[in-house]
């Protein structure tokens, strides 16, 4: 799990030297957090857990499996179209009955499957109970897809985010004075603004594969390259692929960071008021990860620039080269520790059989066959952010000198993994499959986008598997237990995420404070102790996962009630890897509900 241990220090710093101040600053402090939670407190809404029907507030493809979640048992339901209130449908009793589990007691499902109409629409069950509307219609993930996709330039690196694109108050000025010489481009990690191989290159896989597998090819999402004739997806691609190009070192290495360690009192730190940037070190695991994403970018790009095409394959070859040099070297260095696996040496197989997979496609030379051999780690159903095996898995089943067998045993594991998925979702009160751990809604989009989503492109009659990566897709906007759509900024929802932990947008105070598109951790089983709340903090109070008068949880709140809409970074954060990975399951789900159109 990543540790904000930069922040949780600081926050530690500020109340000693609130100490150190001497007993009446003290004193002032105490009474400005009494002050600052009393008023926090009276924002706190009073409300049922699970009073609402839970559904998608975006809502459904007309062909889609449509089904919404219960706290109670009902005899049947109607389907009210709005406006109006004309009934659309009429429902029965639950289709099934879910145990529960995790805090939750027993939940019901029913399902309307058979309304097909477009239009918006609001469920009632017969006791009176509704849900949040929604609509049905082949187009209702565009705005989603759009505002996903767009959130990678809102966290963009080294540049100014300019009133032009931002669509909104979401703006600052240039960061790149701040950069190391010779360092461009990038995505800030997340709610702070280290730039990272480790997710860099998550979100980065996530981006080329919804390229490989949808072909998106708008290119009037306005963003700075918008209608310079090359799809945006492929566009923002390539600023994370450019940061990779830029810290190379000329042994062919890659560094695994680019370091942004000490920030200010939270609401201070903009992005061009931070202090200067530091390389962090080449190493073989950060090597390795770049090598299989600019080789596998290379084959995308050669249709739309082949000297960028080309450059991209240097660079993974000239990487290569170097990482054979130290096959077995496992170094990932200590600059920025979060993320930092250094000396793991499974870790180090797995990247190296991502290298190998993504110089296989790109040049069908049978060696890198070889060496993905020799590396080869077996998937597990667990992929976490350190994990690139199935990246890797997923790579050499587009390479055209792959092994047959090695691909007959990697179809069928997935095929296994796949099964398991739609056996997790069963047992779901509202049919989620993931972990819940750190990120759990872009873990759960990782689960089904290498096992869900691929088993239903390859066979068509795998509905099963197509559903349950869509359940996946209902549950982060709006089918879950808080009745929250965990994706900001989207027109017609009615409850949404609106905060964030995040530097710079605390610092520059927008109203509203998230852009669009920002995807949320999302519940933690075990939100992490430090992740508390600080209602003395200057220039802004803090309130994190505890301690939240507004958002009171404690031990006995139900696994899928952990997450609050504030600072707290082990539950609101963003994260380049899972906006990547949720980025690929929405147009995964705008392509079935558009009919699955040719790629």
């Amino acid at each position: 799990m990543k540790r904000k241990t930069a922040i949780v220090a600081g926050l530690v710093a500020l109340a000693l030297a609130g100490m150190a101040a001497g007993p009446g600053r003290w004193a002032a402090k105490g009474a400005l957090g009494f002050w600052n939670r009393r008023l926090r407190a009276q924002s706190r809404t009073v409300e049922v857990p699970f009073a609402h029907l839970a559904a998608s507030q975006v809502g459904y493809a007309p062909a889609m499996r449509k089904e919404f979640s219960s706290r109670v048992r009902f005899a049947g339901f109607r389907v009210l179209a709005e406006p109006g209130q004309a009934v659309a449908f009429t429902g029965g009793p639950p289709a099934r009955r879910v145990p529960g589990g995790d805090g939750l007691g027993e939940v019901w499902v029913g399902d309307f499957g058979a309304l097909a109409t477009p239009g918006r629409y609001r469920l009632v069950a017969d006791d009176g109970m509704t849900s949040f509307p929604f609509d049905i219609g082949a187009d209702v993930f565009d705005p989603a897809v759009r505002a996903v996709q767009r959130s990678f330039y809102f966290q963009r690196a080294f540049t100014a985010v300019e009133a032009a694109h931002a669509e909104g108050p979401w703006v600052h000025p240039s960061d790149a004075a701040k950069a190391p010489p010779g360092v461009e481009k990038g995505w800030h990690d997340a709610g702070d603004f280290s730039i990272y191989s480790a997710t860099l290159n998550v979100a980065l896989f996530w981006l080329l594969e919804t390229w490989s597998d949808f072909a998106p090819g708008a290119d009037d999402l306005n963003i700075p390259e918008s209608g310079n004739g090359v799809p945006d997806l492929l566009d923002e691609a390539r600023w994370g692929l450019s940061w990779l190009l830029s810290v190379q070192v000329p042994s062919g290495a890659f560094r695994n960071t680019t370091c942004q360690d000490r920030y200010g009192h939270y609401g201070t730190n903009a992005p061009d008021t931070v202090p200067p940037y530091r390389d962090g070190e080449p190493g073989a695991i950060a090597t390795a990860r770049a090598v299989g994403n600019l080789a596998y970018a290379s084959t995308l790009f050669r249709a739309f620039d082949a000297a960028f095409a080309d450059r991209c394959l240097r660079a993974a070859s000239a990487g290569y080269a170097w990482l054979r040099a130290h096959w077995n070297e496992n170094s990932d260095g200590p600059t920025c520790p979060a993320y930092r696996v250094d000396g793991n040496a499974e870790i180090g197989r797995q990247a190296r059989m991502f290298a190998a997979a993504g110089m296989l496609v790109a040049t069908a030379e049978p060696r890198f066959a070889d060496d993905f051999e020799e590396s080869f780690v077996d998937l597990d159903y667990e992929p976490i952010y350190s994990h690139v095996h199935g990246f890797a898995a997923q790579l050499y089943l587009r390479a055209s000198a792959a092994r047959p067998a090695r691909t007959a045993a990697i179809r069928e594991r997935l095929r296994e993994f796949a099964a398991r998925a739609r056996a997790d979702g069963e047992k779901h009160p509202f049919q989620l499959a993931t972990h819940t751990d750190w990120g759990s809604i872009g873990a759960g989009f990782t689960r089904t986008g290498l096992y869900s989503v691929k088993r239903c492109i390859e066979d068509p009659g795998a509905r099963g598997d197509c559903e349950q990566a869509l359940a996946n897709v209902h549950y982060a906007l709006g089918r879950n237990y808080l009745q929250l759509c965990y994706v900001s900024g989207l027109s017609g929802t009615s409850r949404a995420r609106t905060h964030a932990f995040h530097h710079w947008l605390a610092a520059l105070r927008a109203d509203p404070f998230c852009f669009p598109g920002m995807v949320a951790g999302g519940p933690n089983a075990s939100p992490e102790a430090d992740d508390v709340s600080w209602p003395a903090a200057r220039p802004i109070p803090i309130w994190g996962y505890w301690g939240d008068p507004a958002f009171p949880r404690d031990r006995n709140t139900p696994l899928d009630g952990r997450y609050t809409d504030n600072d707290s970074w082990s539950t609101n954060e963003v994260a380049v890897e899972w906006q990547g990975s949720a980025l690929y399951s929405l147009h995964f789900a705008r392509w079935i509900a558009k009919g699955r159109p040719k790629r």
